[in-house]
């Protein structure tokens, strides 16, 4: 269960305790309006992988208010609409990232051609389109 604040300035300085990430942070509020949906298993785990990643790991996307939900074609019941993370994969070893976010403790995946969507629901993984799916199978099976 997390908090949603009207904007990422709300939330309390105090009580940010990831120190590689900020709300405010491109993007892990919305874009649309600066909406930000505070849920810490998700940025304690986040910030875990990061640790065990060792280096900055760029967001795409995190939270998305329903009007940018709906907005950029997003999925009806997006977990975004509360809180996930689209994680860029360009310039990085995909699986040294997929790894890393497996032993932050994530273990729901959707494998895309340019980016890893995570978030804490159990064990769900998907493509992104055929491209994906081949990239992915490739890496994921190393044929």
């Amino acid at each position: 269960m997390g908090i949603l604040y009207n904007r990422w300035k709300e939330v309390p300085v105090e009580s940010w305790r990831w120190k590689n990430f900020s709300p405010g942070e491109p993007f892990l509020a919305c874009r649309h309006c600066g909406e930000f949906y505070l849920e810490e298993a998700s940025m304690d785990r986040l910030q875990l992988a990061r640790d065990e990643f060792g280096r900055p790991m760029s967001i795409n996307s995190g939270h998305r208010c329903p009007i940018y939900n709906a907005r950029i074609g997003g999925a009806p019941l997006s977990r975004h609409k509360l809180i996930a993370f689209d994680i860029n994969i360009v310039g990085y070893d995909p699986l040294e990232m997929l790894e890393a976010l497996q032993r932050g403790g994530f273990t729901t995946f959707g494998f895309y051609d340019t980016f890893i969507h995570t978030d804490i629901r159990p064990n769900r993984r998907w493509f992104g389109n055929k491209n994906a799916k081949e990239k992915w199978t490739k890496l994921l099976t190393g044929t």
